[in-house]
């Protein structure tokens, strides 16, 4: 099939318009384009006032729409005349011409590029000048499930044509998606030209990817991902793309874990609103401590995901969470001062607020007091090795079909980075004892913490977080780094309870780029019970409305207003 995409420039602006009209009304007998602001009208009594407030509220809450649209005008209404004072504001707005058609026309309002083939729907194109996005794409006019991949510009459709309802509750969010995920009319990459170079065009896409488009959600690219949701870290682990830049401080903090791009999207585009990323050990989590983003890993039963590699989603319970007991793991508090003071601050106030005990508990000498008998090691020595080994594994077992089809089509080995070849290696020469050793510990923690930890409904536990390191730094080589070790993250990728990033607020560093004082976001983990997953993220969000304070977070290089200050006055 053939298809085209034109780009307009508009002053600085610049749109795309897809091949087909989004409307076949035909309101001129020109070839040529030209621009268009629509206006759906109900019954008023002072169409004057209602289109005064409708462009008001375009410039306050849509991004695409500008007063150059307002050359010419379109009204959907069932007037046939109009008051001077409708045509006096028409003309204070530039207007040279004005059309109306009547209410049975379904034309949403917004703007739009005409001509006499009918109603383009405009993109607006924005620059992803943190080089997050792997590609962008915009929907199909065919097949909403489909895809085409555009230029490097994102095209963005305006949130004036957005109809939220109960059964499309996403209506007009734009979204990104790790390109972990296939998505229907694009290629899957994960991370890796190799891959990418051997795998054909996606033909249906991820579950997860459906559901947002079901939702009403419209996908506006594919974020950048680590190899195959590795371990890759700084900039010199980067080989077939560009390490993505993350906005907060002066620039150039590190942007770690392999939903990368999905943060750094987020934390850098107004325009964006939602991201999907994957989390085995911290994938989503730890790109949302070093963004200052909100990020979510939800409740799982250890399956695998349909088209992803992931675990699936548990069965989520509506029930309210309101804790009466908050474990604060001393192995976990933070070696920065301000850090922990802040998170010591955040949790008092939480468990004031709920009527909760705060309670300062060593996982070590809980383990020590209740450990099944014949195990002599501590906790952290028991579990050191568990999860990277059988990251090990999973690496090199998956990808096989992918090595072996690589050298039968291209009669080469395929090119991965050094970090992933040391994975690679390791799995390669892991034996079927270890890994069996190693599933048998993931079930030794998850009895335990299930039972001794998080052992009802009414414990959670809080982890301060952040991250303080900086994207020029160099690390050693990947077999001498030591992957081995075990944290707070991993409660939760091991056992499948919920667990929640908040970012709750910031601290100041001397920048070394810049020569003056910066910020660094400053997050907590919350670990909730298996299943209570809405329960969750309602007690954030209602403790959070409660103490009046920021349920969402800024983009750019501060995530809340520099002069917030998160101290026990405010949390008070």
């Amino acid at each position: 099939m053939f298809r085209t995409t034109t780009v307009i420039e508009l002053g600085s602006k610049a749109f795309a318009i897809q091949s087909q009209c989004d409307h076949g009304i035909q309101l001129t007998e020109s070839p040529h384009l030209d621009l268009r602001a629509c206006f759906v009208l109900g019954n008023s009594t002072n169409l004057a006032d209602t289109l005064q407030k409708a462009h008001i509220s375009w410039l306050q809450n849509d991004d695409v729409f500008c007063d150059a649209f307002l050359k010419n005008v379109l009204l959907v209404t069932n007037e046939t005349s109009f008051s001077a004072s409708v045509l006096q504001l028409l003309a204070s707005w530039g207007c040279r011409t004005l059309f109306h058609v009547a209410s049975t026309e379904k034309v949403l309002p917004g703007p739009y590029f005409f001509s006499s083939l009918g109603l383009y729907c405009a993109w607006r194109l924005f620059p992803d000048d943190k080089g997050a996005f792997i590609l962008s794409t915009i929907p199909s006019q065919e097949d909403p499930y489909t895809v085409w991949g555009v230029i490097s510009l994102c095209g963005l459709p305006s949130r004036l044509k957005a109809c939220k309802s109960e059964r499309a509750p996403l209506a007009g969010m734009r979204v990104a998606v790790k390109d972990l995920f296939h998505l229907k009319g694009v290629h899957t990459g994960c991370g890796n030209r190799a891959y990418r170079s051997l795998s054909a065009i996606s033909v249906t896409s991820s579950d997860a990817v459906r559901s947002v488009i079901d939702l009403g959600g419209v996908i506006v690219g594919k974020t950048k991902t680590v190899e195959f949701g590795g371990s890759q870290e700084v900039t010199g682990d980067w080989s077939d793309y560009f390490y993505p830049l993350n906005a907060r401080g002066d620039g150039y903090i590190a942007a770690t874990g392999s939903s990368i791009g999905s943060a750094s999207s987020l934390t850098a585009y107004p325009w964006l609103d939602i991201s999907l990323g994957t989390d085995a050990g911290g994938s989503i989590r730890d790109p949302a401590v070093a963004h200052g983003i909100y990020g979510f890993r939800p409740s799982h039963d250890g399956k695998l995901t349909p088209n992803v590699v992931i675990p699936c989603g548990a069965e989520q319970s509506d029930n309210p969470l309101r804790p009466s007991r908050i474990i604060f793991p001393e192995e976990y508090w933070s070696d920065h001062g301000g850090v922990q003071s802040l998170a010591e601050d955040w949790v008092a106030s939480l468990a004031d607020w709920l009527g909760a005990d705060k309670i300062d508990m060593s996982i070590e000498d809980q383990w020590n007091a209740t450990k099944p008998e014949g195990i002599s090691r501590g906790f952290f020595d028991t579990f050191n090795k568990t999860f990277i080994d059988l990251i090990y594994s999973g690496f090199w077992t998956y990808l096989a079909d992918f090595r072996e089809e690589y050298r039968e089509k291209f009669a080469s080995d395929s090119y991965v980075c050094k970090v992933t070849q040391y994975l690679w290696d390791k799995g390669r020469s892991l034996s079927e004892t270890r890994r069996q050793e190693a599933l048998a510990e993931v079930s030794l923690h998850n009895s335990w913490f299930l039972e001794h930890m998080l052992n009802d409904e009414e414990t959670i536990m809080i982890v301060p977080r952040y991250k303080l390191d900086f994207r020029d730094e160099y690390l050693c080589a990947p077999e001498l780094r030591g992957f081995d070790g075990f944290d707070s993250n991993l409660h939760a990728s091991l056992s499948g309870v919920p667990n929640l990033i908040v970012p709750v607020g910031q601290c100041e560093y001397q920048s070394d780029i810049t020569g003056t004082p910066q910020q660094f976001p400053v997050s907590l983990s919350i670990i909730g019970p298996k299943g209570l997953d809405v329960g969750l993220l309602g007690l954030v969000h209602d403790y959070l409305t409660a103490k009046g304070l920021p349920a969402s977070v800024l983009t750019g290089r501060t995530a809340f207003h520099p002069s917030m200050k998160l101290n026990k006055e405010l949390l008070a």
